[in-house]
């Protein structure tokens, strides 16, 4: 972008560079209120990160809650008549930090996809995704999963619920060890079991954990996500951002929201995923809205903090000294001058010890002296 955006932090500035790229594909911007009555959070508490929500009570003596969750909120007010809606949005949350245990408001960019979502819409979305990673970072990764894949793994392993939980935990955990251990003291079939510990501890190039996956399928559910995962592959070398691509079909979220494709993206030097989202058609489903597809994604800016919250351009063109003996006309005259010439300046009463290589003038009565420290 040119010079004028200078002004900018580049985490502001890092928030129009994806509003261009949302918008250029169409996606148009969906505003919201910060806040929404408590009762609907307290209804939708297992989607939200964290138990705790901020609230107050209204005027009118209703009890509201400050905004925990963006996916929520859209997915309750978009125009439900639409066949596809590609919707965008800057906004910040209000929830428990990841790395501090107190409440933190974290800004937010992301999109959503609500409708039919087809193949080429499913690569759009991982496409857009990848291109955000890069406004944040060249060398960034975006890391690909599918729950299909996990859910048919433990589909074979069994059917008792709270077991089912538990080997899902030790799949988001990737806890091979403990998994076996679970495995040996029920007496669960040694094949899936087998091939569960191959995927989470596998290294090998995409294509190679593509043809390993479908190898170990062992039900229709994994061979279909490794199906779905090998034609998304495949489009993505089209446009050449298969190198930012990280196929890893052990990583697992909750059935319960999620039920394909998995995203997390990740930016050097930051250790925690920055960007997540994926398929979340069973989320539409418990709210009521069993037709509707869904899949998004969203940016966390708080972890991107000390990243980006730095200024595009450090300081002014020119430094602009003056003291009381200064002769206010030709402050006032240096001033215009600068600033009919596009010159940034910032006038001041006493010299600075750094100016980052801006140009330094005195006003000493009705002289102007340029110096340099």
């Amino acid at each position: 972008m040119s010079d004028k955006f200078s002004f900018l932090y580049n985490d502001e500035l890092t928030v129009l560079k994806l509003r261009k790229l949302y918008e250029d594909r169409g996606f148009k911007k969906f505003r919201m209120s910060k806040f929404e009555s408590y009762d609907f959070y307290a209804k939708n508490k297992d989607f939200l990160v964290g138990n705790r929500i901020i609230t107050f009570t209204d005027l009118n003596g209703k009890l509201m809650a400050l905004k925990p969750d963006v996916t929520l909120s859209i997915v309750k007010n978009a125009d439900n008549s639409a066949d596809r809606q590609k919707l965008y949005y800057t906004e910040n949350v209000y929830r428990e930090s990841k790395d501090i245990h107190e409440f933190k408001e974290i800004s937010q960019v992301g999109l959503e996809v609500l409708g039919e979502i087809d193949l080429f819409q499913t690569v759009e979305i991982i496409t857009l995704a990848i291109k955000s990673l890069l406004e944040l970072d060249e060398n960034a990764i975006l890391e690909i999963s599918h729950m299909g894949y996990t859910e048919g793994l433990l589909d074979c392993l069994t059917n008792d619920i709270h077991l089912r939980n538990e080997l899902h935990k030790l799949f988001k955990e990737k806890n091979s060890h403990d998994l076996i251990k679970l495995a040996e003291e029920n007496s669960l079939p040694k094949s899936p079991v087998n091939t569960a510990v191959d995927v989470m501890s596998c290294k090998a190039s995409n294509e190679e954990t593509i043809e390993n996956a479908l190898t170990n399928a062992l039900n229709t559910r994994m061979q279909d996500a490794v199906k779905e995962v090998s034609s998304i592959f495949s489009l993505l070398k089209k446009s050449c951002l298969d190198k930012h691509i990280r196929i890893d079909l052990s990583v697992t979220d909750d059935p319960g929201y999620y039920n394909g494709i998995l995203m997390h993206g990740y930016v050097h030097s930051i250790p925690r995923d920055v960007l997540s989202g994926g398929r979340y058609d069973s989320l539409m489903s418990k709210m009521g809205k069993d037709k509707t597809q869904a899949m998004g994604f969203a940016i966390y800016f708080d972890a991107l903090d000390r990243k980006l919250h730095v200024k595009n351009k450090a300081g002014t063109d020119a430094v602009v000294v003056y003291n009381e003996s200064s002769d206010i006309n030709t402050l006032a005259d240096l001033c215009n001058t600068l600033e009919m010439q596009g010159i940034s300046y910032n006038a001041v009463t006493k010299m600075p010890d750094n100016c980052n290589n801006s140009k330094i003038y005195v006003v000493e009565g009705n002289q102007v002296k340029e110096v340099t420290l």
